[in-house]
């Protein structure tokens, strides 16, 4: 039976708004071969093997090299791509891949069962960083010389879109045992369009064409240069320039600029991350529902939409840690409402008294029935996500119009990281300002690893410390439920039981934006946060009329 399950995406969500002066994307255009593409990304990639690192931007850097058994595309479904089909046992609990033939890695070797077999078994015996995500794997066996399975200890609904999850490609078993992580970590060997061929650290780095790759016809470009811009406005003006030919991230503010200009194109799409307000359920004020429920109402989203993402680089949620284009998604809105907690102030204040805190001595800051007044602290980054700190400072103000408290303590990255690892005993944060993704778009990893009671941290990422039997009895439903219909009914259930618990502070959901030349062709942009473009290709026409020489 073949499981390529397509998963379910609302369109509005996942189409992507062009906004270029009118300018086509000219998809059905001839794509023409030469050229390199010059990318310039947020960050640096501080590791480059996958089994290391699950920073999207390194992602963007490997998917160049190295190619999953499945791909995901613009919509969410899921397609072959190393793997050509495969099967599922009568127990649901063993997968068999037949594989692409001819196919080799960069350094000659053979692409074959035995090479992804190699790769699945080493992430589980060195505990690669993404092992989580295969919950259950117990191991993958060549069944012949392209043909290779993979068993569990139970179903596992949702290993196909999993198995598109950038930090699980196949690389050269061959060049790692050769050299090792350490240097697997500056040279990506996989059967990709691309092979790597400069790394500067911090700088650039640099893949020319694979002249033996296995899709016949492809790549198209010869080469592809991405380099370092940490600036949004550095970036920015590089691609005004024509210095770049694409880049994301690029500042909210300056996107209706960015619009005007006919030989650039901007693209927005919603992504599958969404900002939340992790609330300590230890701390006793935070383990009352109607406390939680009155966080929430006390929030202005629309507000924080506005003011700190100008309009475009945030959406109203209307789901609890689910967006649209997420298998399984549902709006849980009530009718008339913009978002799941709209702005009510009033409702947030009753229920906060309904809780017994009220401000007894009139000094603003509500008090609890033996007079101690609700004070917290919230721990926040400063640049970690687009617009945390700005989204901190509403966050205090919308709770001090509660009546709450809030003291906001900046932590670097590596502190902040470090404090939201710790365990209910030891955990020193109130409120803790997050965001969660979802790079398989499909919600099997916020059940089995945000709200499971099993998943408290430092196990898990269930960092409220947050337990409902009903809830996670519902996550282990879906976890290996293989029919559409009864899991898709599971998800929403415990998005239902979210909705009454309110575990956390639910805010608005991240928008994604891609800025490239109006010469560039094919490139794509994911809602799981990734912009692919190995099969993109340049019109050197108008890069000509455009005076753009490179």
């Amino acid at each position: 039976m073949n499981l390529r399950r397509i998963l379910s995406a609302a369109a509005a969500a996942l189409s992507v708004c062009v906004l270029a002066g009118g300018i086509a994307l000219a998809q059905d255009a001839k794509p023409q071969y030469g050229g390199e593409l010059v990318y310039a990304q947020a960050g640096e990639q501080f590791s480059l093997f996958p089994g290391r690192n699950l920073d999207s931007g390194a992602q963007d850097v490997w998917l160049y090299a190295c190619e999953n058994l499945v791909e995901m595309n613009e919509d969410g479904s899921v397609s072959p791509l190393l793997a050509k089909s495969w099967t599922v046992s009568t127990d649901r609990k063993k997968f068999i891949f037949e594989l692409q033939q001819g196919v080799k890695f960069h350094d000659g070797s053979a692409f074959d069962a035995e090479a992804v077999a190699f790769v699945f078994n080493e992430a589980k015996a060195k505990k690669f960083i993404y092992s989580n995500i295969l919950e259950g794997f117990e191991a993958a066996k060549a069944e012949g010389q392209h043909s290779v399975s993979m068993t569990f200890t139970s179903p596992f609904a949702a290993l196909i879109p999993n198995l598109a999850y950038r930090p699980l490609c196949i690389f050269s078993p061959t060049a790692y045992k050769k050299n090792g992580e350490q240097w697997m970590a500056t040279n990506i060997v996989g059967t990709g369009p691309f092979i790597q061929k400069e790394f500067s650290k911090g700088e650039h780095i640099r893949f020319v064409k694979n002249p033996d790759y296995w899709q016949k016809g492809k790549p198209y470009l010869d080469a592809v240069k991405i380099i370092n811009v940490p600036d949004p406005a550095v970036r920015s003006a590089l691609l005004e320039k024509g210095e770049i030919d694409r880049t994301v991230r690029l500042n909210d503010f300056d996107l209706a600029r960015l619009e005007k200009n006919k030989d650039v194109k901007i693209r927005v799409v919603p992504s599958t991350r969404q900002y939340y307000i992790a609330l300590n359920h230890m701390v006793p004020a935070l383990a009352h529902v109607n406390v939680r429920k009155a966080f929430n109402y006390a929030m202005d989203k629309a507000g924080i939409v506005k003011s700190v993402f100008a309009d475009r680089g945030a959406i109203l949620a209307k789901a609890p840690t689910l967006s649209e284009g997420v298998y399984g998604y549902a709006d849980m809105r009530n009718p008339g409402e913009d978002t799941i907690f709209p702005f009510n102030l009033a409702r947030a204040k009753e229920l906060m008294k309904n809780a017994g805190y009220e401000d007894r001595n009139k000094d603003g800051i509500v008090e609890d029935v033996k007079g101690a007044k609700l004070a917290l602290n919230l721990f926040t980054r400063r640049g970690g996500t687009q617009g945390d700190f700005q989204v901190a400072q509403l966050i205090q103000t919308f709770l001090k119009d509660l009546g709450v408290e809030v003291r906001i303590q900046v932590l670097e990255s590596a502190a902040f990281g470090d404090a939201i690892k710790l365990g209910p005993t030891d955990a020193k944060y109130d409120m803790a300002l997050l965001s969660w993704g979802i790079p398989t778009a499909d919600p099997d990893e916020p059940m089995m690893l945000f709200t499971l009671t099993q998943a408290w941290k430092p196990v898990g990422s269930n960092r409220m410390f947050y337990s409902s039997e009903e809830v996670d009895r519902l996550s282990m439903l879906a976890h290996s439920e293989i029919d559409d219909a009864k899991r898709k009914g599971y998800v929403k259930q415990w998005m239902g039981e979210l909705l009454r618990d309110a575990p956390v502070v639910y805010l608005p959901v991240l928008a994604l934006n891609l800025g490239s030349r109006s010469y560039l062709h094919g490139d794509r942009i994911l809602s799981v946060d990734n912009y692919p473009a190995p099969f993109a290709w340049l019109d050197k026409d108008e890069m000509k009329k455009q005076n753009i020489r490179r």
